[in-house]
């Protein structure tokens, strides 16, 4: 049996799927621009789908476009942060709180799995794959609300937070993994305990809450110097050449 040719709308949904996983997963930084061909290289297609792809990306406010031909990720203010963050722990709560009675058995071996992958990737310090398996972790979780609008939400809000995962890898979250927030959840969906699962859910994202505004204040700190240092090189410049005049 032959395989059935990628038409042109399923070659843009692969692209669309793609990206979108990879800004979730953390594997994209603030401000980082991302290059149509080497995406298009990548994933082994043409480089249109992947132009649509990010052009609804943009659409969608998960990407920016800067100037003609640059696509970049958005840099997050610390407002923009704490909207999202709201957002979160709203939304978030609920998918879990919502699944966790829902759960099967098999379901709870599923997310038990996810997350003994995460533990052994975290053991062995390979913390872009241990950001896939916890953006899956969570996904999974939150379908098993069977609430697809609700989940379209959570996922547009984690195109926007995604980004910032990456950004902590060099911002120490300093808690032992036998305390991780994701356990709570675990408990909570294996016991069908919506409190507990929402709970897990809270912990974990106040968890990250202080890395993140250390990253994003440090990053402000960074930017607002450069024109103030380029200024005060200015300045020392015609400062010189005045001098030489006299």
């Amino acid at each position: 049996m032959e395989d059935t040719p990628l038409t042109r709308d399923s070659l843009n949904a692969q692209a669309y799927g793609r990206i979108c996983r990879d800004l979730k997963a953390g594997r994209f930084a603030p401000g980082e621009k991302l290059k149509l061909r080497d995406l298009a290289a990548e994933m082994g297609i043409s480089p249109t789908p992947v132009r649509e792809a990010l052009a609804r990306l943009i659409s969608e406010q998960a990407l920016e476009q800067v100037g003609h031909h640059s696509v970049r990720v958005p840099v997050m203010s610390e407002e923009r942060f704490a909207e999202v963050r709201t957002l979160r722990l709203m939304l978030e709560g609920e998918a879990a709180a919502r699944a966790a009675p829902r759960a099967t058995a098999e379901d709870v071996k599923k997310l038990e799995a996810i997350h003994d992958r995460m533990a052994a990737l975290r053991e062995a310090g390979d913390t872009a794959g241990e950001l896939v398996e916890a953006e899956r972790f969570h996904m999974e979780v939150y379908a098993l609300a069977r609430m697809p609008v609700l989940q379209r939400m959570v996922e547009g809000l984690w195109l926007q937070c995604g980004p910032l995962m990456k950004a902590l890898q060099t911002h120490t979250l300093g808690q032992p993994r036998k305390q991780h927030p994701q356990l709570m959840v675990l408990r909570g969906i294996r016991k069908h305990d919506a409190d507990v699962a929402r709970r897990g859910i809270h912990d974990e994202i106040d968890r990250t809450t202080a890395p993140i505004l250390a990253y994003l204040r440090e990053r402000s700190a960074q930017e607002g110097g450069a024109p103030a240092a380029a200024a005060r090189k200015s300045a020392a410049g015609r400062r010189a050449a005045a001098s030489q005049a006299a």
